[in-house]
This record gives C-alpha cells, sequence and structure tokens, in this order.
C-alpha cells in the first residue's frame, strides 16, 4: 500500500484485533523503530500461534521476551523507550511522535488499524522497572486493532464556489485525489516501505505549490470528510487528520517562511487543512475544482536572516515551522472538571508534532527531496515569539477561524493558548 493511501484512510480503530504472525510482528516493529533507530520499543503481545504473549524489547531486529506476566488483548501493544527525567526533553517527545505515526501507516497498510490510549500506564510501568531494574516512564501506549472502518469516501455535497481573498493561496490537489484517482483505486502513488526506509532517489526540490501542497498535506491535512461538517459524526466514525490527536485536539499548527515560492510573494503564511467550508473537501474557483486547503500571508516580512541567524542554518526557498497550542489537546468536555478525566493532556502536544513531522519526513522521502530538521531548543523562550512573529500568527488564525461557514464546528481551528514552536522543517 502507498504512502499516500495509508495517509488518506488513517482512522482510529477499535475492536480487539486478529492474532498476528511472529513475521509481521517483526516486520511491525522493524518499520517502526525507523522512525527512531535509537529507541528501544517495548511490545506486549497475546498469546499467538508461533510465540507466547508477554511483555518484549525490540532490539537488533529481535524480541527478547522480558516477563509473561502482562499480556495484551489487542494484536499487539507499544510504548516507546523513555528514560524519566526531570523535565522530559522535546526531542524525546517528539520521536514518541515519530514513533507511534510510522507505527499507525505501517499497521494501516496491513488493513489493521491502532488506537492511542493516553494514559499513564502506571502497571507497565512499575512491571518494567523492577524487572529491569531501570527508571524508565512510559507515557501512553498504542494498541494494533482490528480495522472496524469502511474505505474511502468520496465528498458528495455540492462544491462551494469561491473567489480567494487577498493574502489567501490555494494550494493544488494533492496528487492521490486528482481525477479521483485514490477512489478509484487506481492511484499507486510511491509504497509505505520504500518512504520509511528512504529508497527513493533523491533529487533538488522543485520549490512549487504542488509540492509544498503534498507536503503540507501529509504533515496536517485531512482525510474523509463524508459526514459533510458534522463534526461530532466525523469524529466518532474515525475521520480526521491524516495523523492521530488527543482526543481530537489537533493542537499542531504549521506555518510556512517562504522566501522564493512559484506564484506566492515572500512572507509568513499559516496553513489551514480545514479550508474555506470545513463542510467537505472540495472547492471551487474560476471554475476550476479544487482540493480545499490553503496558505495565509499574516505578514510579509519573512525575516529569513534573523531566523537563520538564531537557529543557526540556512534554509533555501521555504521552511516549514510546526508550532503547538499546548492547551488544546484534551480540552474537551471528558477532560473538564466535571466527571473523572481519562486522558492526561501534559506533554500530548509535543508527541503530536512529532507525529506531524512524521508525515513531512515520509512525503519529503516519498517525493524524492533531500530534507533537514532542527528541534527547537528551549521553545518556550520569549524571543520566539518576535522571531517568527507569533503573536501577528495567533491572531491571523482566530480571525480567520470565525470567518468560515460551520462556525460552531471550527473549535478545531481556532487556538486555546499561546503558540509554541517545536521544529523547523526545511529543504
Amino acid at each position: 500500500m502507498s504512502l499516500q493511501r495509508c495517509l488518506a484512510s488513517r482512522k482510529d480503530c477499535s475492536g480487539d484485533g486478529r492474532i498476528l504472525s511472529l513475521p509481521e510482528i517483526l516486520d511491525i516493529c522493524k518499520s517502526t523503530n525507523q522512525a527512531a533507530p535509537s529507541k528501544s520499543l517495548f511490545v506486549v503481545l497475546p498469546d499467538g500461534d508461533d510465540y507466547s504473549g508477554g511483555l518484549y524489547l525490540y532490539k537488533d531486529k529481535e524480541l527478547k521476551l522480558i516477563t509473561d506476566k502482562e499480556k495484551s488483548q489487542y494484536s499487539l501493544e507499544l510504548y516507546p523507550e523513555l528514560t524519566w527525567k526531570e523535565s522530559i526533553a522535546l526531542y524525546d517527545l517528539i520521536d514518541i511522535g515519530l514513533i507511534w505515526q510510522y507505527l499507525s501507516l505501517k499497521v494501516g497498510s496491513m488493513e489493521l488499524g491502532v488506537s492511542q490510549r493516553a494514559r499513564p500506564p502506571k502497571k507497565m510501568n512499575k512491571l518494567l522497572n523492577s524487572v529491569r531494574n531501570q527508571n524508565y516512564v512510559l507515557l501512553y501506549s498504542v494498541a494494533v486493532r482490528e480495522r472496524d472502518r469502511g474505505g474511502l469516501i468520496e465528498d458528495t455535497l455540492e462544491t462551494l464556489q469561491k473567489e480567494l481573498e487577498e493574502g489567501i493561496y490555494l494550494l493544488e490537489t494533492p496528487e492521490c485525489y486528482k481525477n479521483r484517482a485514490i477512489y478509484e483505486n487506481i492511484y499507486e502513488g510511491i509504497p509505505l516501505d520504500d518512504t520509511i526506509f528512504n529508497k527513493v532517489e533523491k533529487r533538488t526540490p522543485k520549490y512549487t505549490l504542488n509540492e509544498i501542497s503534498q507536503l503540507l498535506w501529509a504533515c496536517q491535512g485531512e482525510t474523509d470528510h463524508a459526514t459533510h461538517g458534522n463534526r461530532d459524526g466525523l469524529e466518532k466514525n474515525g475521520y480526521g487528520r491524516v495523523h492521530a490527536s488527543g482526543c481530537a485536539g489537533y493542537a499542531v499548527y504549521p506555518i510556512i517562511i517562504v522566501d522564493d515560492l512559484t506564484c506566492v510573494p515572500k512572507g509568513r503564511y499559516i496553513y489551514n487543512p480545514v479550508g474555506y467550508s470545513a463542510l467537505n473537501r472540495w472547492i471551487k474557483v474560476n471554475d476550476k475544482k479544487n482540493y480545499d486547503h490553503f496558505i495565509q500571508m499574516y505578514t510579509p516580512d519573512n525575516n529569513k536572516l534573523e531566523i537563520e541567524k538564531e537557529i543557526g542554518f540556512k534554509f533555501s526557498n521555504y521552511a516549514i515551522l510546526l508550532c503547538i497550542d499546548r492547551k488544546k489537546p484534551c480540552s474537551g468536555f471528558m477532560h473538564s472538571k466535571i466527571g473523572k478525566a481519562f486522558m492526561s493532556p501534559r506533554y500530548w502536544a509535543e508527541v503530536e508534532a512529532g507525529m506531524a513531522l512524521a508525515g513531512l519526513q515520509l512525503q519529503a522521502n516519498a517525493l524524492g527531496i533531500r530534507w533537514q530538521k532542527t528541534i527547537i531548543s528551549n521553545p518556550d523562550e520569549f524571543k520566539y515569539r518576535n522571531l517568527f512573529g507569533l503573536d501577528s500568527a495567533e491572531q491571523t488564525i482566530n480571525e480567520m477561524a470565525t470567518n468560515l461557514v460551520n462556525l460552531p464546528k471550527n473549535e478545531r481551528l481556532s487556538l486555546k493558548g499561546q503558540l509554541v514552536p517545536t521544529v523547523l522543517f526545511y529543504l
């Protein structure tokens, strides 16, 4: 299965899941470990046909049994290695997000699904640390489960006619959606394993709207909109962004720093994955039907030289900055003071940034583009607000959310807190 089809059909799933063969488990672990090769993976298995259930360590392409005192009722559970520190470093949290997205896409290619359970597994922590005499802290777990969602469903709602406002640039339709290719099952794309293991020959970026459209969609885009704007139904039925989110909080906000991009002036932009209508995925501009996502300028000054000086690198035509809103995840009714919250919001936004980064990395690999990334050190320092113009970006994001159709459903776009820069991705 192609990377693009895995992204377009990524849905959280329920159910227990089927028993996997040992080669399938090793294949999943190998692909997942590629996201952060320096990290160990702890895998919990049920009893299988060619293995016994228990808690395993995956390292050096092998599974080593730690203890059989803990088993899973699902196909498998995954816990990325994380050593306890007084304050967990941003790059460690980004790594967890990368690992989870690689896992999610790999099991998706096997017609399975995943579900994130964002509760610190205290029992697992205690068991693992007592057996290994280490000081691990496992934040959340991911369970591989039976896929219980249908296939891709194309929107049938009447396409919205729209004129572009000044400063807004409609991005091109991602390749997989053109001419209904992904719905007709005729889109080949790049095999997922080729992107994970970086088998695509590298070339110089083209710096076009088509290129950046595919990158941004793979990072933060949306999947099917068959429910036509009914967000409650949309989330309930497993549709949404191409990466997972803490209770559909969607805490990641990409900022694009443009120096030289075809048909787009210099400046700093925010990416809107919801589009103009937030109702379906398609829009007509000048009688041309496009996938509905765009970038909007929030300042014409790209501040490129200052950013390069501060971060210590030079980027070419554009860079993508992933910001997070720490107050956004897990902020719904289920996590209020009413009742008992079942999901911890701590660190989730940072982990989600890692999931979005995985989409960027993999899609860049699929396009054969050379890329680099920089994790922002001390992202809470005030200097970054001026460096990236975050006050202006926040104002633009919230104004844009109130100007879209389907206003009650656009909390997923507006901010609840301040933007915090995490990762800079550049070509």
